[in-house]
Order: structure tokens, then C-alpha cells, then sequence
């Protein structure tokens, strides 16, 4: 009598994996994985921000922001100039005197510069 032989995980794999299926599975698993999360801020925390921001514009001082943007953090100097009060966008006017525009949704923390 023959003996039944078992494949353990091999019999539940695709017969045939393209090399580009290959690629783009390990590509959504390292994405996955190294994308950081936005943090939960509380309506404290974005009280705080707010009122650092309208300090900021009225004294004319230079702050720091640190965003999220997609999961990957990133920091930004400069003068706060302008909040659009609809859309929430604050216009940054950084060191070298060129404009970017923010949401208020993606500051993540706000310190005033000295």
C-alpha cells in the first residue's frame, strides 16, 4: 500500500506566484509595518496648540511644528502668517522665506521657538 505523504503549507500556496505578485506582497508588508500612526490628541492638546499659534501670530515669533505626514513624521520652522478659518490651513513662512501650507489636522505638536 502507498503511504500519503503531507505537504504541510506547500498544498495551500498558489500554483504559480508571478515574480511582480512576489515583489508587491512583500511591498505591502513592509509598508504595513513601518508606517507610524497618528497620535489621538485630546481637545486639551489642540486647545494648546491653538492658543501657541495665535500667540505665535501676534508676537511675531518663530515656531516649530512636527506633522504627520503619511505616517512618516516630519518637523517645520518658520513664522506662522495666516490661518484660513474655513478650511483650517495655516500659512508657514519658513527661514528662507518661501510659503507652506499646512492643515490643522496633521500638527502633531507645536512649540514656540525663542
Amino acid at each position: 500500500m502507498g503511504t500519503i505523504r503531507d505537504r504541510g503549507l506547500v498544498k495551500w500556496q498558489a500554483a504559480l506566484i508571478m515574480p511582480e505578485h512576489k515583489a508587491l506582497n512583500k511591498k505591502i508588508g513592509e509598508v504595513d509595518y513601518f508606517i507610524n500612526k497618528k497620535p489621538i490628541l485630546d481637545e486639551y492638546q489642540v486647545e494648546e496648540f491653538e492658543n501657541n499659534i495665535h500667540f505665535v501670530m501676534e508676537y511675531h515669533l518663530p515656531i516649530s511644528f512636527r506633522l504627520h505626514n503619511e505616517g512618516n513624521p516630519r518637523e517645520l520652522y518658520g513664522y506662522c502668517v495666516f490661518i484660513h478659518p474655513v478650511t483650517k490651513e495655516l500659512r508657514i513662512q519658513k527661514r528662507d522665506s518661501s510659503f507652506e501650507y499646512i492643515l490643522f489636522d496633521e500638527i502633531i505638536r507645536v512649540t514656540v521657538e525663542d
